[in-house]
């Protein structure tokens, strides 16, 4: 495997992602000609934090499920790095690795998907299903990788002796656990969760939320958590990055972010996060969000938001803003962040 002596992140940081794009080539005819490119992911940066969960929010088709892949090399990247951490404290650019190259990597980091139903075979057991990843790897013999799968299903809350049982015989937030415990079979040191309760009632996503939090704490795991929900965020992230149509719109600490957002895009999300209140005297300030999300073939020109932005002006409408340092260990992606006045979560 090659390692680059110049790569470099700081200490604390597990993976680096630096200037990522994807792009989708749209083809037509029966010549396949090219006559459009989704921009998935246009120019992303931020770091995750050793033992952090990353929060990323943001409409459906803002390419929150697009990093996610990219970490994993799902998806190859169109531009751009991607710096990973290995538990040898070696760097790794990820970006131009072999497949073979990728298969020790992929050991340190896996994935928790969003649908429990879709994402487990019914037609492999317990023991087949969380079992997979060690085969996959050549890790133990028949009874070594049996004793492994029943230790996992005692971690995630599930008795040892289901391991002959079939998906179907479990509820949504059991099939979870499952997706869950396959997840940590190999020990990894990152697990990107996309939309991983989503799917499930309130009280069951509340309590798969502890138990993730709970494995983190016990083996040290990175979490990047994606989600559409930020009252969820809002429980579980250290650290959260707002997108919008394939870019940043805003990163920082999550406590500090949910009080004073900077960016108007982030304000009408915090807007839409329900806040019951049983005195019945509070009324809720709205924030005007005009539109729908824009056709990511058809970015507009500018500020991406600026069509449903309720504080745009010409500037918005011409000058594309970058992604720049503010105070707090913040970053934001707004011309105007400074002058706005936007309201949070602790004014609504």
């Amino acid at each position: 495997m090659t390692i680059a002596p110049q790569i470099s992140i700081d200490d604390d940081t597990l993976i680096s992602i630096r200037a990522a794009r994807k792009y989708f080539p749209i083809h037509e005819g029966w010549m396949r000609r090219q006559v459009a490119t989704v921009k998935a992911v246009d120019d992303i940066t931020f770091d995750i934090k050793k033992g952090e969960t990353f929060g990323l929010v943001g409409e459906s088709g803002s390419g929150k499920s697009s990093i996610a892949r990219l970490i994993l090399r799902a998806y190859d990247l169109t531009g751009g790095q991607i710096l990973f951490r290995r538990s040898s404290g070696d760097v790794v650019d990820i970006t131009h690795l072999t497949d073979v190259e990728m298969r020790s990597i992929r050991r340190e980091m896996q994935m928790i998907f969003q649908d429990p139903y879709s994402s487990l075979n019914p037609r492999m057991t317990l023991l087949e299903l969380v079992g997979e990843p060690l085969v996959i790897h050549g890790i133990g013999t028949k009874g070594e990788i049996k004793d492994r799968v029943a230790e996992l299903l005692g971690l995630v809350g599930l008795r040892p002796e289901y391991v002959m049982r079939y998906p179907h015989a479990f509820s949504g937030g059991q099939r979870q656990r499952i997706g869950i415990a396959r997840a940590l079979a190999l020990n990894p040191s990152f697990i990107a969760a996309d939309e991983a309760v989503s799917a499930l009632d309130v009280s069951v996503a509340a309590q798969n939320i502890n138990l993730m939090q709970d494995l983190q704490e016990k083996f040290g795991l990175t979490y990047l958590f994606i989600t559409h929900d930020l009252g969820m965020v809002e429980h579980i992230s250290d650290r959260v990055g707002v997108m919008y149509l394939g870019r940043l719109m805003e990163v920082g600490p999550t406590d500090t972010m949910f009080a004073k957002p900077l960016h108007p895009y982030t304000e009408a999300l915090l807007a839409a996060v329900p806040q019951p209140d049983p005195r019945g005297n509070r009324l809720r300030k709205r924030v005007p969000l005009k539109g729908e999300i824009a056709d990511a073939m058809n970015v507009p020109a500018g500020c991406p938001f600026h069509p449903r932005c309720p504080y745009a002006d010409d500037k918005c409408r011409t000058d594309v803003p970058e992604l720049r340092d503010v105070a707090g260990g913040r970053k934001v992606r707004c011309h105007y962040a400074e002058q706005l006045d936007l309201t949070g979560v602790a004014d609504l």
